[in-house]
């Protein structure tokens, strides 16, 4: 049985405190998982709107300098690059960013860096993530108010000369998935029943696998979401032993906000197929989930229940970019979940 739904999530806004203030924060001591050379490492002309959404920001701000980072473990040669810098507040927030340049400037657009022979600075120490550049000062700071849409910083570049220049970028990671609550109880003549998440990196906007394993060949079962793992829940306390209800050693560990159900395969697997919702505000949210399967001969109730297991949502983190090469495009590349690393000074 196939079953296709979306897992609502409920997260908390990511908070940054005023001061220096590193755009994802998740990045500040972290390296990105890639290298970029846009827009400073082509050689040639090139154009970059980074976005940044209202998520990765507390309240209104007033950004004053501007700072990248080059790529972990890579150094840089100073570079004198024709340069200009505006921002603006692109409407709306990161899903609605168009490959249009036009549609993510908005109406409060500025010059916040007027074009210039730009010197890039050179950096010798090598780290991971290395230190952030000496910042560029803006010569109009932007007043920013993340309830009105998210922060476009577009950087256009009118030539430059060879030589690499590479930038620290954003990255998708790996999702953690660990145990919680007792361990499964037993079945006759075979090992516990198990849950599993066969989706290494889950992604909000993406598909989540899940599979419950060791389960008796054509028996009915049952996978479970919850939020929670501990605590009074429905008249419970979890996780619940459940040998008042016949089934000593197995337990209910997670509260139960839905349940899908299955016919399990001849291996005694059945997976579960599901969507995360299309928004940047759950990553880092935790998904909980247990099996159960009709095991007649294994107790009075007949049912027999796998440890609870949670897997954490992760990135893409809530950036994007569109770029062109040269400036006179009018339709860029639209990346979401990439941007570099950048760190603002804030008032």
């Amino acid at each position: 049985m196939v079953i296709r739904c979306a897992v609502v999530l409920l997260l908390s806004s990511v908070t940054l405190a005023q001061g220096p203030l590193v755009l994802p924060a998740s990045h500040a001591a972290t390296e990105g998982s890639s290298v970029t050379n846009v827009p400073f490492g082509r050689g040639t002309p090139a154009r970059v709107q980074n976005v940044y959404d209202p998520l990765l920001f507390q309240g209104p701000v007033t950004i004053s300098e501007l700072a990248f980072r080059i790529d972990g473990g890579a150094t840089a040669n100073s570079k004198l690059v024709d340069c200009e810098i505006r921002m603006s507040t692109m409407p709306g927030a990161l899903l609605q960013l168009s490959a249009d340049f036009a549609q993510n400037r908005g109406a409060d657009e500025i010059v916040v860096l007027s074009r210039q022979l730009l010197t890039l600075p050179a950096h010798s120490a090598v780290g991971s993530p290395n230190a952030f550049l000496q910042p560029f000062v803006l010569s109009t700071p932007f007043s920013y108010d993340p309830a009105f849409g998210s922060l476009c910083v577009e950087v256009v570049v009118f030539g430059q000369p060879p030589g690499a220049y590479p930038l620290d970028i954003t990255f998708v990671c790996n999702s953690p998935e660990l145990s919680i609550g007792p361990a499964g109880c037993p079945q006759p003549n075979s090992l516990p029943l198990r849950v599993e998440s066969s989706t290494t990196q889950v992604i909000w906007g993406r598909p989540w696998i899940a599979r419950v394993l060791d389960a008796p060949p054509g028996a009915f079962v049952t996978f479970a979401l919850g939020s929670r793992e501990s605590g009074p829940w429905s008249g419970f306390v979890l996780p619940q032993e459940l040998g008042a209800f016949g089934a000593p050693g197995c337990y209910m560990s997670i509260d139960l906000m839905g349940s899908f159900f299955a016919i399990a395969a001849g291996d005694g697997s059945a997976t579960f197929p599901f969507l995360i919702p299309n928004n940047p505000a759950i990553v880092g949210a935790w998904l909980r989930y247990q099996g159960a399967a009709i095991s007649p001969n294994a107790n009075a109730l007949g049912v027999v229940t796998s440890q609870a297991r949670k897997v954490q949502v992760c990135g893409w983190e809530p950036v994007g970019r569109v770029w062109s090469s040269g400036t006179s495009a009018t339709i860029g590349t639209r990346e979401v979940g990439v941007a570099p690393v950048v760190q603002l000074t804030i008032q």
